[in-house]
């Protein structure tokens, strides 16, 4: 196994130790939307949103630079 394949199994393992003991419920709410869903799936969503909205900054940065 190559090196890529063994630190994902190991990322996966870590994931699956967060989201065993993150498993508690929380309320999100969100003006006038309120979620209940558990604590690591959100703080999931939240790294998700904010990688994407971190990506997009730099494609729109790139783009705007002229030379």
């Amino acid at each position: 196994m190559g090196p890529k394949i063994i630190g994902l199994i190991v990322l996966l393992v870590f994931l699956v130790f967060f989201a065993a003991q993150n498993a508690q419920p929380v309320a999100v709410k969100l003006l006038f939307w309120e979620i209940s869903t558990s604590a690591a799936v959100s703080i999931m969503v939240s790294f998700i949103v904010g990688f994407l909205a971190g990506w997009l900054v730099c494609i729109v940065g790139r783009k705007g630079k002229v030379g």
